[in-house]
């Protein structure tokens, strides 16, 4: 049986905490090759990705392949979008490390697949307009063993700071200097300020 965690229940389960044994992570990908050509292949792979998302850089593509805006409660963590027009008001994610933006999100279960993201992730720009700037791959904490955990371009899931969840982020749409798999991106603008 296959699970998946839809926006809300992701939300309920951040506010509540619970988790329960670890389950193995399904994968779906071919580049697991140690030999001389893992680089050339995640290379293809992100080649691939990019393809496969760019119908995503407008949003309303994203929305209609089912992707849902992000949001949680500002005490948790996050700077909130209402007041901005973003549709479904998601929450914008920053830190001094640099932007982060916000999340269109879908399909978070226990299937790890290089072309099929968790997350958009769209920068705020001037005027609220968005723009694709990165994806996010995301796994259900009590779907992971943490000695072991997914693994995609040769880099390893790491867990959220505060979300029950390993991610790993590719900024496939705009160079990050502070790395292509960094959380945070410095060139990524930093969150709007809420509006009253």
């Amino acid at each position: 049986m296959k699970k998946t965690i839809t926006v809300m229940a992701m939300t309920a389960a951040l506010m509540l905490s619970t988790t329960s044994g670890a389950l193995a992570v399904r994968q779906h990908t071919d580049h697991h090759s140690e030999d001389n050509d893992t680089q050339a292949n995640v290379s293809r792979e992100l080649a691939k990705l990019k393809r496969e998302t760019a119908e995503n850089r407008r949003l309303s593509h994203a929305l209609d392949d089912g992707y849902e805006a992000f949001a949680i409660p500002p005490e948790v963590g996050g700077t909130p979008t209402a007041g901005l027009g973003l549709v479904g008001n998601p929450t914008c994610f920053d830190s001094a490390a640099g932007g982060m933006g916000v999340h269109y999100v879908k399909g978070i279960d226990g299937n790890v697949d290089a072309t099929d993201p968790e997350a958009m992730v769209y920068e705020i720009k001037a005027g609220g307009r968005l723009k694709l700037v990165g994806v996010e791959y995301i796994v259900p904490e009590n779907l992971v063993d943490p000695a072991n955990p997914p693994n995609l371009f040769g880099q390893a899931f790491h867990h959220h700071e505060f979300l029950p969840v390993y991610v790993l982020h590719v900024w496939i749409w705009k160079d990050n200097p502070s790395g292509l798999f960094a959380d945070f991106n410095p060139t990524v603008r930093a969150c709007p300020a809420p509006v009253s």
